[in-house]
């Protein structure tokens, strides 16, 4: 039964070709005009992209001015930055764009990458702007200098701004209206270009939310944990559109205040819906680091010089297994203890093999009475993965705009109800697998009788799915019923 089913991702994974990777990055902390207080952790988010699809052996280009700090913490990335103004960013497209031509004229796959972090506005004719140093990069500009000019076999754009819902949203759309977004984008813009993904947070909150103790953006920061294998439900190494947002959605569900909670808008491109967002085949050179399920819980990964790396909270239903960026020292912590991982000596690391320390650090301050008790609060597991999937209306990821929790909340309660159900769905279509091959075993038993074949043993097969077939059935019934009575019974 189990190959059956992983029979589909084995052949996509093995005839996957490996794309040339290509990435325009743009962090900066300034508004335009200095209308908006600077950020903090946009340049930081950008050395950090840079850093992780540079692993991929491919050309990546980043403009960031990094402050002081950061520039210790990545000093090579520093070599390599330029002023994110909007000359600077036309010329790295340009090049970019010649390089992925000559790329495909080779008949080489190419995957492009358009990532900004910073600040987002709204112009006076009511279209969304990136704030660049000296100008600004409107929705206009988006489709017109970078989707529209980009050669590559597939993009992927992903804003980390406020109002960055706003980049892919005509003028004059009504901003609260979701469905009248998703509607444009289907329709009109995205339906032309069917070669591109978008990942976009879309908080209506005037800021973009940035943490200290991840000295990053909250959202970059999820995406990034999605990307290294976080997200990676069954475990074939590729980040899909649908991983990633169901790997935010369980980081965020536990957050109850309008103002803190994280919402995106993910859209895969409707050439493959399944196009991976980021696989970790294409890395060349990285650590990897495997969590196996009896460590279960939520932790993050943080490096020797204190950049915290990742978060998550691994499920006790799949092992996990993340890529890491080439560095002498990591550490995992969890809630109450910490496991030194020596990537100096050691390129494949089993966390089971670490030896566990007591937890010296503490949360400090206000802003860890939210985010630190309430982000990655749920594990993220296949049963969460496909309950949230069965949450949404639309299977296709480019349906619709999406809220990473519903506005009226969910109660824990709820969601673990919507996670049993999607165990039950998926126990029922394993069942009807199992029917579907035990009538073509059946067929062939018949035609067998009278025959010198062993039917023996063809009967012995035939009762074994069969058996198996009514367990999944009953398990699926029941785990249906069970899902439906949590979300549904009265509180």
């Amino acid at each position: 039964m189990n190959a059956l089913l992983l029979l589909p991702l084995l052949v996509a994974s093995a005839t996957a070709e490996r794309p040339d990777v290509f990435a325009v990055i743009v962090g900066n902390n300034a508004s335009d005009g200095g209308e908006l207080a600077d950020l903090s952790f946009a340049d930081d988010d950008a050395a950090r992209y840079f850093e992780l699809f540079s692993l991929t052996g491919g050309r990546v280009e980043i403009l960031s001015v990094l402050d002081a700090d950061t520039q210790l913490l990545h000093p090579q990335v520093a070599s390599k930055a330029r002023a994110p103004r909007r000359d600077e960013l036309e010329r790295a497209l340009d090049t970019t764009f010649d390089a992925i031509r000559q790329a495909r004229s080779a008949g080489r796959r190419t995957a492009f990458y358009f990532i900004y972090v910073g600040h987002g506005s709204v112009g006076a004719d009511g279209e969304g702007q990136m704030h660049l140093l000296g100008g600004r990069f409107s929705r206009s500009d988006l489709f017109q200098r970078v989707v529209s000019r980009s050669p590559a076999t597939v993009n992927h754009l992903i804003i980390d701004a406020c109002n960055a819902y706003l980049m892919v949203a005509r003028r004059g759309v009504d901003t609260s209206d979701e469905v009248a977004l998703s509607r444009f984008l289907a329709r009109e813009d995205l339906s032309a270009f069917p070669n591109t993904g978008v990942l976009v947070s879309t908080s209506e909150a005037a800021e973009v939310h940035e943490w200290s103790r991840f000295a990053a953006g909250i959202f970059s920061h999820e995406v990034r944990s999605a990307l290294i294998g976080a997200s990676d439900v069954d475990a074939d190494g590729r980040a899909t559109y649908d991983e990633v947002r169901a790997f935010i959605a369980a980081a965020n569900a536990r957050i109850e205040n309008p103002r803190a909670r994280l919402e995106i808008y993910a859209a895969a491109p409707r050439l493959n819906l399944r196009e991976p967002i980021f696989d970790r085949a294409w890395v060349t050179s990285a650590i990897t680091l495997q969590v196996p399920s009896k460590l279960s819980g939520r932790y993050y990964v943080e490096d020797g010089r204190g950049v915290r790396y990742a978060d998550f909270h691994s499920s006790s239903e799949f092992d996990l297994t993340l890529t890491l960026v080439p560095r002498d020292l990591y550490f995992l912590r969890g809630e109450a203890f910490e496991m030194r991982i020596p990537a100096a000596v050691m390129r494949t690391v089993d966390a089971a093999t670490l030896s566990q320390e007591p937890l010296t650090l503490a949360a400090r301050g206000s802003e860890s009475a939210t985010f630190q008790r309430h982000l990655f609060a749920l594990p993220f597991g296949p049963s969460y993965f496909e309950g949230y999937r069965a949450s949404i209306a639309s299977d296709a990821p480019s349906s619709r705009a999406f809220a990473v929790v519903d506005r009226e909340g969910l109660s824990g309660r709820q969601i673990a109800g919507i996670s049993v159900a999607g165990a039950g769905v998926a126990s029922l279509f394993a069942s009807l697998v199992l029917e579907l091959s035990t009538s073509a075993l059946r067929t062939d038993f018949e035609r067998a009788v009278g025959s010198d074949a062993d039917i023996d043993d063809l009967e012995d097969q035939v009762e074994d799915r069969a058996l198996a077939r009514d367990v999944l059935l009953g398990a699926g019934v029941g785990l249906l019923v069970t899902g439906a009575t949590l979300v549904f019974w009265p509180n």
